[in-house]
């Protein structure tokens, strides 16, 4: 048997929207005439008609009404689309903007809620850092003292070391002058030695100061800290500032053997004085010992007697004269 042969099934139309406009327009237009036609029904029209025909006035009247409702009703149902929409998108936009304007201010006033934790956190941090510590200068570095200081256990109060000293210690170190180079790499072993030895704080001192020396005094002054230098300047100018300075050389004098006039001590003479028939020795802490009419004792042990004590810019100077011994 011959297979029967399907039938071709035509896709199905899809009604535009132009045709559903079209067609709703028709619908208002009839149904537009209907009410017009039932309105030329009233009392009104048909106890005074039209040029005596009811007729007339009733196909007018529902031609009106049909044209109203398939041109203007139309036009009129789009612009209130329009609004509605309009006044539902202004409504939901404020409500969205309010909503987000709300939400933006709790974000920022969380980001500044925090930003202002951090910034808490870092100053307590920073003052806990910063508590009794002593900023050091590039002179006390490159002087290298206070590492010898800090190993006795004589002083162990954090240090305070900045970035410009830092910098300028490197400046030192990469010069072409090799005792200023000599000078700056000590300076940094010191800083590594002292870092192994002790609590160092390196702050960066956001500033538009160039001068080292001005940035450590204004430093030194805001965070109430005590400086310690060897620099003349720089002593005189933190001193009016009213930044107490410490000094290592004012420690030094300090510590050196007292003696008062009269005492006797034993001394070696090394080299004659400047004077005629002056010997010149030293104490074991460095204090220079004027011995007078010793110049002829270069070499030995002497016991002498202090005749004064002078203290200088350069340190203290013992003046004595050689104990003679008795018959």
């Amino acid at each position: 048997m011959a297979k029967k042969r399907k039938k071709k099934t035509e896709p199905e139309r899809k009604v535009s929207l132009k045709e559903i406009k079209f067609l709703l327009r028709i619908v208002f237009g009839v149904l537009f005439a209907f009410i017009g036609f039932k309105s030329s029904k009233s009392a009104f029209f048909t106890e005074l008609p039209l040029f005596g025909f009811h007729t007339i006035l009733e196909v007018l009247i529902s031609a009106v009404a049909a044209a109203f409702g398939f041109f203007i009703l139309p036009i009129l149902l789009l612009k209130l689309k329009k609004w509605v929409e309009e006044l539902i998108f202004n409504a939901v936009s404020n409500i969205v903007s309010a909503f987000w304007e709300q939400q933006s201010g709790r974000i920022q006033d969380a980001r500044r809620e925090k930003q202002r934790k951090r910034v808490e956190e870092r100053a307590l941090k920073e003052k806990v850092e910063l508590e009794n510590a002593v900023i050091l200068d590039t002179s006390i570095l490159v002087d290298g003292r206070i590492l010898d200081i800090v190993k006795v256990g004589f002083f162990d109060r954090p240090f305070v070391i900045t970035e410009s000293v830092l910098e300028e210690l490197q400046k030192m170190a990469d010069s072409k002058n090799k005792e200023k180079r000599s000078r700056g790499r000590r300076g940094l072993d010191i800083v590594k030695d002292l870092k192994r030895r002790t609590k160092v704080v390196m702050p960066k001192i956001n500033t538009k100061e160039k001068a080292v020396d001005k940035q450590l005094v204004n430093y030194a002054k805001d965070k109430k800290l005590k400086l310690m230098t060897l620099d003349f300047n720089l002593n005189k100018v933190a001193k009016v500032s009213g930044i107490k300075v410490l000094n290592v050389n004012d420690l030094v004098n300090a510590l050196k053997t007292i003696v008062l006039p009269g005492e006797e001590f034993k001394v070696s003479v090394l080299q004659k004085g400047k004077e005629k028939n002056q010997g010149v020795g030293y104490l074991p802490d460095g204090t220079m010992v004027i011995v007078e009419k010793g110049g002829d004792l270069v070499g030995k042990e002497i016991t002498v007697k202090v005749a004064k004590v002078i203290q200088s810019a350069a340190g203290k100077i013992i003046f004595t004269t050689v104990k003679t011994s008795r018959k």
